[in-house]
């Protein structure tokens, strides 16, 4: 995930901005340790509270979704056991190249199945699929170039 430097304090960490996977991403390097949302607005160059508060509202969401776990105790952020083998997959590359060869028209009948394991499948992969897509496919999200 690219490093954003922004010098106001109209900060955004929605689900349009940033995908979960590089959010986990950023949460699992520290490992079991955890990060705080301070040092993760940091890195993205938000030094400031509203940078802060975007990240913690962000995490807060993803916690709900069982993506992240919080140390009250320690106000630390570390990646949950679903977040976990999320993570594990993500780093497949040999997975990446199956899909990168399913031709076009085919994706159809892999999206049928997309759905069905949103529908019956794990909750915790039923939100990143519905996340990822809503990332992916609204005109809002970064990855249209706004």
């Amino acid at each position: 995930m690219p490093k954003t430097r922004q010098s106001n304090s109209n900060h955004h960490a929605s689900v349009y901005d940033f995908k979960d996977t590089d959010l986990m991403l950023k949460v699992a390097a520290q490992g079991a340790s955890g990060i705080t949302s301070a040092d993760i607005a940091a890195d993205m160059g938000w030094d400031d509270h509203d940078g802060i508060r975007a990240i913690g509202m962000r995490f807060a969401w993803m916690k709900k979704y069982g993506m992240l776990k919080y140390d009250d105790k320690n106000h630390l952020w570390v990646i949950s056991e679903g977040g976990e083998r999320v993570i594990a997959a993500h780093r497949s590359a040999a997975m990446t190249q199956v899909i990168e060869a399913v031709p076009d028209e085919s994706m159809i009948e892999v999206m049928a199945h997309v759905t069905s394991r949103f529908r019956h499948g794990d909750p915790l992969v039923a939100h990143l699929l519905r996340r990822e897509f809503m990332y992916g496919t609204s005109p809002r999200s970064k990855v249209w170039g706004r």
